[in-house]
C-alpha cells in the first residue's frame, strides 16, 4: 500500500507520492498540479472544489469559501448557500468539514492519477500550529477517508524536499510564507538526518493579509476617483479582493499593474468603474510592516537555536507569497545572503510530505525526520514569592523547541492543609501567567487523603507524540491513583467513532452526487454543456436585454457576442467573460432596485 504526502494550504493544496525512489506532485485531470483550497456550491447545487469554486467566488461569495485553514481548530461556522431547488437553502460547515472536502478532492485526484485506491497520508501543518489546529487537520483527514500516518511541520517537509544531505552538517533557515500563515524554522541537516533546532511564526499572517491591504487601497482609489465609497456588499468586496489578488500576482513580475473592474457602483443611472494603474512600490509600502514582523520571527528562531545569522549555511524560501520581490530583498538584507528557491515554493512542502510518507510505509527513501514542539506546554501552579504565594503561575513541563516525540514529568505538592482535590489546568504558550496562554483542557485529581499542606505529591506527566497530540497523566504518590487527559483540541471535541463514520458517509454522498468535481478548462466539448452556471447567466442576460436603456443594452449585447465567439472557438477566455457577464448583471439588477 502506497502513501501520499499532502500540503493542505490556506490558498492552494497539493498531493505527492514517491515512485521508484523519485518524488512527484500528482496532477488533476486538467494537468494542474495545484488545487486551490476553495469550496463552493453552484446555483444548481453542484459541489465545486478547486479552480471552479475559486472562479465563482467573486460572483457568489455566499456560496463559496476559501482560506478556511485560518479557522482550523476552532468552532467557527461557515454558512454556505447550497443551491438546488431552493436558492435560499443553506448549511453550516465547521473548518475541519470544509478541509475534509478539499482533502477528499486530493484523494480522488491521487486515485485517478495512480489508478489505485489511496488510504494513507502524511499531512503538513504550519510549524506554529497549535494542538487544536493539528487535531483539526487530523480529523479532516480521517473524514476524507485517510489513515493519517503523521502530521508534520511544513518547513521541515520543505527541508526534506531540498535533499541538502552532505558529508558536513548544514544549518538551514526555512522561511515559509503562504496564503494564511507564516513560520520560520532553523534546521540542522547531517547526512540522512533532518533535525529542527527552533521554530517561530504567526498563524494569522500571510498573502491573504496582503490582499486585504491592497483591497482597501483599491477602495480608496475608487473613492478618490468618484467621490463615493464602493458598495460594502459581499459581492462588490469579493470583486475587489479578487482584483487585489490578481494585482499582487502580476506585480511579482512587473513594476506596474492595471486593474479594471466594470460596473462596481453607480451614481443614479451612471455606472462607475474602477480603472487604475498600481505601482509595485505602493504595494510594498502597504505590506512592509507585516514583513518586518517576519524578520523579528527570524531573529527569535535564531536566538532559540543559539545561532548567529552568519552561521546559517542556506536560506530556503517556501510558500507562494515568497515570490513577492520585496520578501526576497528584505530577507537578503537581513541575513546577508541570497535565499534559495530551486524548487517551486508552492510544491516543495508536498514533495517533502511524500518523502516522509514513503519512509513510513517502507519505500527506499533515505531520510530521517527529527521535529520539534513549537510551543511550551505546562500547567497552572502556585509558587512561593517574597510577597507570599502567587497562584496562576505557568509552570513549563515541556519547553518549546524540544525534539518530538517527548515525555517529561514534574512533581507538585498540595497548597492547603487537608486539601481534598487538585485541579490540573493545561496550557500552551510562553507567558509566565498561565491564563495569558492558550488553555488546552483541565481535569481533577480527587479524594486526596487529609494531610498538611505540601504533604501530598502529585506527579504530572506530559507525553507529546509525533502528530502533536498531548497526553497528560497524573499520579498521586500516596494512593497511586491516576488521572488522564488526552488533549485533542480547543473549541472542538474529537469525533467519536460513530460521529466519524457519519461524517464520512455524508462526505461520500456529497461526492457521489457530483462524480466530476474538477472540470478541465481545456475540455474539447461545448463549454456551455459542462457549465450550467454560464448557461443560466446567458438565459438571464437575454431576458433583461430588452428592459435596459440604449447604452446598457449595447454594452450587454457586445458582451454576449464576445461570449458566443469564445464558445465557438472554445477559447480560454470563457471564464473571464463569464465573470464580466455576472458582474454586469449584478450591477444592472442593483441599479434597478435603487
Amino acid at each position: 500500500m502506497r502513501a501520499v504526502g499532502i500540503d493542505l494550504g490556506t490558498t492552494n493544496s497539493e498531493v505527492a507520492i514517491v515512485e521508484n525512489g523519485q518524488v512527484r506532485v500528482l496532477p488533476g485531470e486538467d494537468g494542474d498540479l495545484i488545487l486551490p483550497s476553495c469550496v463552493g456550491f453552484s446555483d444548481t447545487g453542484k459541489l465545486l472544489v478547486g479552480r471552479d469554486a475559486l472562479r465563482q467566488y467573486a460572483a457568489a461569495p455566499e456560496r463559496t469559501v476559501k482560506s478556511i485553514k485560518r479557522w482550523m481548530g476552532t468552532d467557527h461556522k461557515t454558512t454556505l448557500g447550497v443551491g438546488g431547488a431552493s436558492s435560499e437553502e443553506t448549511r453550516e460547515y465547521l473548518p475541519h468539514e470544509i478541509s475534509a472536502i478539499i482533502l477528499r478532492a486530493l484523494k480522488q485526484r491521487a486515485e485517478n492519477a495512480l489508478g489505485e485506491s489511496v488510504t494513507q497520508a502524511v499531512i503538513t501543518v504550519p510549524a506554529y500550529f497549535t494542538d487544536a489546529q493539528r487535531q483539526g487537520t487530523k480529523t479532516a483527514g480521517e473524514i476524507a477517508g485517510f489513515e493519517v500516518l503523521q502530521i508534520i511541520n511544513e518547513p521541515t517537509a520543505a527541508a526534506l524536499a531540498y535533499d541538502l544531505r552532505s558529508e558536513e552538517t548544514e544549518r538551514v533557515l526555512v522561511y515559509d510564507l503562504g496564503g494564511g500563515t507564516f513560520d520560520v524554522s532553523v534546521v540542522e541537516i547531517t547526512g540522512d538526518v533532518t533535525e529542527v533546532l527552533a521554530s517561530h511564526g504567526n498563524n494569522r499572517l500571510g498573502g491573504d493579509d496582503f490582499d486585504r491591504l491592497l483591497q482597501l487601497h483599491l477602495a480608496s482609489i475608487f473613492r478618490k476617483e468618484h467621490g463615493v465609497d464602493a458598495p460594502d456588499d459581499a459581492v462588490t468586496q469579493a470583486r475587489l479582493l479578487r482584483a487585489a489578488e490578481q494585482l499582487k500576482i502580476e506585480m511579482s513580475s512587473h513594476g506596474f499593474a492595471t486593474v479594471r473592474e466594470a460596473f462596481l457602483s453607480s451614481k443614479g443611472k451612471t455606472p462607475l468603474h474602477l480603472e487604475a494603474e498600481v505601482a509595485r512600490t505602493d504595494f510594498e509600502v502597504l505590506i512592509r510592516p507585516l514583513l518586518e514582523e517576519t524578520l523579528e520571527a527570524i531573529d527569535r528562531a535564531l536566538a532559540d537555536a543559539n545561532l548567529k545569522a552568519e552561521k546559517i549555511d542556506r536560506v530556503i524560501l517556501v510558500g507562494g507569497s515568497t515570490r513577492i520581490p520585496l520578501v526576497q530583498q528584505m530577507i537578503q538584507q537581513h541575513l546577508g545572503q541570497t535565499p534559495t528557491d530551486g524548487i517551486q515554493p508552492d510544491l516543495c512542502v508536498a514533495l517533502g510530505a511524500a518523502l516522509q510518507a514513503g519512509v513510513l510505509v517502507g519505500e527506499s527513501v533515505d531520510a530521517i525526520l527529527v521535529d520539534v514542539i513549537p510551543h511550551s506546554l505546562g500547567i497552572a501552579a502556585a509558587v512561593n514569592t517574597p510577597r507570599g504565594i502567587m497562584p496562576g503561575y505557568f509552570s513549563v513541563i515541556i519547553p518549546r523547541n524540544s525534539v518530538v516525540p517527548v515525555s517529561r514529568s514534574e512533581v507538585y505538592s498540595t497548597l492547603l492543609d487537608n486539601q481534598e482535590a487538585v485541579e490540573i489546568e493545561v496550557f500552551q504558550g510562553e507567558n509566565a501567567i498561565a491564563e495569558e496562554n492558550v488553555p488546552l483542557g483541565s481535569f481533577k485529581v480527587e479524594n486526596l487523603p487529609p494531610k498538611p499542606a505540601g504533604g501530598i505529591q502529585v506527579e504530572v506527566h506530559f507525553d507529546f507524540d509525533l502528530n502533536g497530540i498531548l497526553t497528560v497523566t497524573t499520579t498521586e504518590k500516596g494512593k497511586g491513583q491516576q488521572g488522564t487527559l488526552v488533549v485533542n483540541s480547543v473549541g472542538m471535541q474529537r469525533l467519536s467513532s460513530h460521529e466519524l463514520k457519519q461524517a464520512k458517509e455524508e462526505l461520500d454522498a456529497l461526492f457521489e452526487s457530483d462524480e466530476t468535481i474538477e472540470i478541465s478548462p481545456e475540455v474539447t466539448i461545448d463549454p456551455v454543456k459542462v457549465n450550467p452556471e454560464l448557461t443560466a447567466l446567458l438565459e438571464r442576460a437575454r431576458r433583461v436585454l430588452s428592459s435596459l436603456d440604449e447604452e446598457q443594452s449595447e454594452e450587454l449585447q457586445e458582451l454576449l457576442d464576445q461570449i458566443e465567439d469564445a464558445i465557438a472557438e472554445e477559447s480560454a477566455e470563457i471564464p473571464q467573460l463569464q465573470e464580466e457577464l455576472s458582474d454586469f448583471l449584478y450591477y444592472v439588477t442593483n441599479n434597478e432596485d435603487e
